[in-house]
């Protein structure tokens, strides 16, 4: 072996050794250090010792408890949810009534006004009442059914202090004021209501309510049908399953005519 081939060896080995005998001494100053401070005593360093369990402990229900956030955030219901009944609760019961017809959302009526008619206030014959001023325009259509007797309500609005009057009576086959021609209403029997009292849309500022309207949900009011308004007044035709005693009457704020039957 060649002088130039021993030296690379020897400057090879030392290093390495000194190195892993540094590395080795530096491991055990590291170990007696933290043995040392280890006990001190002051409980500070249990903490930093058990963190890392603590932090992944509640990463579990971060992940859960978003997921019910979202959800509850988007509006859907799910079991054991709190919220679910009272959503559902809150959705369920309005709509099925017909909440227009019904007698507690006429404004302004007293219990004499939504009392049931009877015999010796209805009847089959001509009732009528004359308006006091003018200018009102039809602008709802509304029935339903109560015990005892169906309901159509007229409401108008336009001028105030104006009051409908009306002029009512049955018909056998319902015809167009003025014209004469046949109109076409659902019903085996025909109460004609002509409603006073009333001005041109472009007079009261209203939007009038033409054609017609269902009786659906009603024992005998199968259609209620509005014409439109000529010289002050405008022809309503109510078509039902049979000829029954009715009874009209007038409610204000907002104006209305109340078209009760017996059934």
């Amino acid at each position: 072996m060649t002088p130039h081939d021993q030296r690379p060896g020897p400057r090879t080995r030392v290093p390495r050794s000194r190195a892993a005998r540094a590395t080795a001494s530096g491991a055990v100053a590291a170990g007696l250090l933290a043995l040392l401070l280890g006990c001190g005593g002051d409980g500070v360093t249990a903490g930093p010792a058990i963190s890392p369990a603590a932090a992944t402990t509640p990463r579990a229900p971060e992940t859960t408890g978003g997921a019910a956030d979202a959800g509850t955030a988007e509006g859907t219901t799910g079991a054991g949810e709190p919220d679910a009944p009272s959503t559902g609760a809150a959705s369920t019961p309005v709509p099925s009534t017909t909440p227009a017809s019904s007698p507690a959302t006429d404004a302004g009526a007293t219990p004499e006004d939504l009392r049931a008619p009877q015999e010796h206030d209805a009847g089959t014959g001509t009732s009528e009442q004359e308006a006091v001023g003018g200018g009102l325009s039809v602008v709802d259509v509304r029935t339903g059914r109560h015990e005892g007797f169906d309901r159509v309500v007229l409401e108008l609005a336009g001028e105030d202090g104006g009051e409908p009057g009306w002029h009512a009576h049955y018909v056998d086959e319902p015809t167009q004021d003025g014209s004469g021609a046949p109109l076409q209403v659902t019903g085996s029997s025909h109460l004609a209501v002509v409603v006073r009292g009333l001005g041109y849309p472009f007079e009261t500022g209203q939007d009038e309510v033409l054609g017609s309207t269902s009786g659906e949900g009603t024992e005998l009011v199968r259609e209620v049908l509005v014409g439109g308004v000529h010289e002050g007044q405008a022809q309503v035709v109510v078509g039902l399953d049979e000829e029954a005693p009715y009874r009209i009457t007038r409610l204000a704020d907002p104006p209305r005519v109340v078209v009760d039957v017996l059934t």
